[in-house]
């Protein structure tokens, strides 16, 4: 999938194009060519994305974990607490690191006009294993903390908004599945894991008067509509004036919201919500500051 937005600078297209076919090329392994004794050339074999990501597998199992979504809740709760946690993140959440004192453990993206939008950020973010789709590798300079995986999707074909929707991931090297928010991707991730339980904080689902005024999909911030972007994340100025953000399709969220915990309980695992602040009654709730007594 050829991902780039009519905003991506068409003079980076060039490198951008370069960066996903080399993203490409690495997510399987492959062979490669080292040398070996008195500088004899040999062959070598080189872990590709998918392999990585299969080693990942119950790298954290039955550990808890805690998944970090944007939401202005997050103000109201001391995330210094977990700084010693297993923890998630997306998007845009490295902007408050330097506040907390800490990075997450790993750092997500899917989202296409998210990753564009930061790209020149992302590539700079050091500490978090980053994790990011294959078709976004055009957008950033991916490191070696970076891996991609595999979600289907393609232009103009929204399969996971049809029939086929939701589906949840039980093996994230494999297939990584969309649920119209990064949050599902994490939930999937952590099942990946082996993580046990799982809590999610900052998950308001509350979108004020957004889905209301405009449909599902892409919308540009503009002096007429900035007012009802402000306060939707855990900092105002998370978006700017000319930026472009999703609307939520609300009940296709909690549909695959439902799904995920489903997909826990039956591996006798749990996911709670510990926001501060939350419309969301998928997951059961629990205090955030109770779980560090």
């Amino acid at each position: 999938m050829l991902a780039w937005t009519p905003k991506f600078p068409r003079s980076a297209l060039p490198l951008g194009y370069w960066r996903l076919l080399k993203a490409r090329h690495q997510y399987f392994d492959r062979v490669g060519m080292t040398l070996g004794p008195y500088g004899v050339p040999k062959f070598t074999h080189r872990a590709g994305s998918q392999q990585r990501l299969a080693l990942m597998r119950n790298k954290q199992k039955d550990r808890r974990c805690f998944i970090i979504a944007n939401g202005p809740s997050l103000q109201q709760l001391d995330m210094t607490k977990l700084r010693r946690e297993v923890t998630l993140g997306c998007n845009g959440i490295y902007s408050a690191f330097p506040d907390w004192g800490f990075h997450t453990s790993y750092l997500l993206y899917e989202d296409i006009e998210q990753l564009e939008l930061r790209r020149h950020d992302v590539g700079q973010v050091k500490g978090p294993i980053k994790l990011a789709a294959l078709y976004n590798a055009y957008a950033f300079k991916a490191d070696r903390q970076t891996i991609f995986f595999n979600a289907p999707r393609m232009r103009g074909q929204r399969y996971y908004w049809e029939e086929l929707y939701p589906q949840f991931s039980r093996d994230f090297a494999s297939v990584v599945h969309l649920g119209s928010t990064v949050t599902y991707i994490m939930l999937q991730l952590a099942y990946h894991l082996g993580c046990n339980p799982v809590y999610i904080v900052g998950l308001d689902h509350d979108y004020g008067e957004l889905p209301k005024l405009f449909p599902p999909g892409k919308i540009t911030i503009t002096e007429e509509n900035i007012d009802q972007v402000r306060g939707l994340h855990f900092s105002d100025t998370y978006y700017q004036v000319g930026d472009q953000i999703g609307v939520p399709d609300v009940a296709r969220q909690e549909a695959a919201y439902t799904l995920a915990r489903e997909a826990f309980e039956a591996d006798g695992r749990q996911v709670f919500n510990a926001s501060a602040h939350t419309a969301l009654d998928a997951f059961e709730r629990c205090d955030f500051d109770g779980l560090f007594d």
